[in-house]
Parts: C-alpha cells; structure tokens; sequence
C-alpha cells in the first residue's frame, strides 16, 4: 500500500519512527527537569516502525507470497510485545502527575499536520478502494480467482470470506494453510492483485486530480511535520 499514490500525502514509516523518537526525548528531558533525574523512558513506546504485521498479504486483492501462504495461513505473525521497564524508585502521585504533563508537553511542540488534509486523505483512501470493488476488470479478475479456488476445492466468492472464515480459531491449521497456499496460487493464475493494485492506483490518480489543491496542502504540512521533528531531535541531541 506504501507504493499507492495517495501515499504521498501522508508520513511513511521512517517519519512515524521520527515521531516515536522525538516524543520519547521531549518526555525524559520533561521528567528530568520535574525531578526524575532516573527516567530513562519506562513506559514510552518503542521507537519503531509501526506494526504492519496484521497487514497480511491477504485481502480484496487475493493473497501475495507463497511462503507467508505455507507459515501463517490467514492470520498475523505473533509479535513479542517489549516488557515495560519497572517504575523508578519513588514514584507515586508526584511522578504519575509529571508523566501526564511532560506527555501533554511533548504533544503540543510535536503538533501534527492539519486534520483536514489527514481526513481527506483517508476519505480518498476509503473512495478509491470502493471505486475498485466495483471496476469491471477487477469483477472479471475476481471470477477467475473463485473458479480457481472452486476448482482447488475451496470455494469462495470473494477472497475477503477466507481471512474471516480461517482467523476465528487461535492458531494457523492445516485446512488453513492449504487454503491460503491455493489463494496464492489462484491469485497468481488469475492476476487478481495485478489488476486490483493498477485499477486502484487509476482511480488514486484521477481523485488526486481533483483535489490537487488541498492535496497539495497536505503534502506541505506532512513535509513541515518531517522537518520539524528532525529539528527537535537534533535539539534535544545536542543538550
């Protein structure tokens, strides 16, 4: 979805980690000046990229990747959540009351992009995947995938049925697997996620055209938002 054009007005991943980044500085410099000279960040979020992993490969579009099909069937990989680091010593009503200040503080010289142009473009998001559901290449596309599948002997009108019919049970089972295995190969014989993927970036393209202005904006505000938290970290680096 990274590589979709409407992706372009809003902040990737490598700016997310900045953000991650430069909130958790903002809160322990808060803490240390509040007096928790210990602080060093118990309880802040990882800096990490976000969690894509129940991005699975499944979806509208079929199933991509052959080896995901064979180990994860239709649900996520397990994550391995970081433990929260202990309390520091003394804490208590005074350390809790500076927490939610320093966090309060931290998000008010953070800021973020407009609403507006973050609303539009989920709304865009929302408008051309509707778009595609309905584009007469992608219903073609579609009927093959569920031949194929039928003729697999998993039969399925549409390949959003298997993720909701196989996630229901704890972990990935062999009927599973099998059906995610034959979802990427009929998706491949079907060129299913080659279409879904070019008539949804078309329909993207044509309401980028129209809302160019307000896009535009957008694209500018999450520009500004990248800069200034290269800004703060550096500051917050350098003492």
């Amino acid at each position: 979805m990274t590589g979709l054009p409407l992706s372009a007005y809003r902040a990737d991943d490598r700016t997310a980690v900045k953000e991650i980044q430069a909130r958790n500085l903002l809160v322990v410099s808060c803490m240390h000046r509040a007096g928790f000279a210990a602080f060093t960040g118990d309880g802040l979020q990882p800096a990490q990229p976000p969690d894509n992993a129940t991005a699975l490969p499944a979806g509208p579009w079929g199933y991509l990747g052959a080896q995901a099909a064979a180990t994860l069937g239709f649900h996520p990989p397990k994550r391995t959540l970081p433990r929260p680091n202990a309390a520091p010593a003394g804490s208590g009503e005074a350390y809790d009351a500076a927490r939610v200040d320093c966090d309060r503080q931290a998000a008010e010289r953070l800021g973020s992009p407009p609403a507006t142009g973050t609303d539009l473009v989920a709304r865009l998001f929302d408008e051309s995947t509707a778009a595609t559901a309905k584009d007469a290449r992608v219903v073609a596309a579609t009927g093959r995938w569920t031949a194929c599948m039928t003729s697999a002997g998993f039969p399925a009108t549409a390949p959003e049925e298997l993720p909701r019919k196989y996630q229901s049970t704890p972990e990935a089972t062999p009927a599973e697997l099998a059906a995610a295995r034959a979802d990427a190969d009929c998706t491949a014989t079907s060129n299913l996620a080659g279409v879904w993927f070019a008539a949804l970036a078309g329909y993207q393209r044509q309401l980028i055209d129209r809302n160019a202005q307000a896009l535009t904006a957008q694209q500018e505000a999450v520009r500004a938002q990248d800069t200034k938290l290269t800004r703060l970290l550096a500051d917050e680096a350098n003492g």
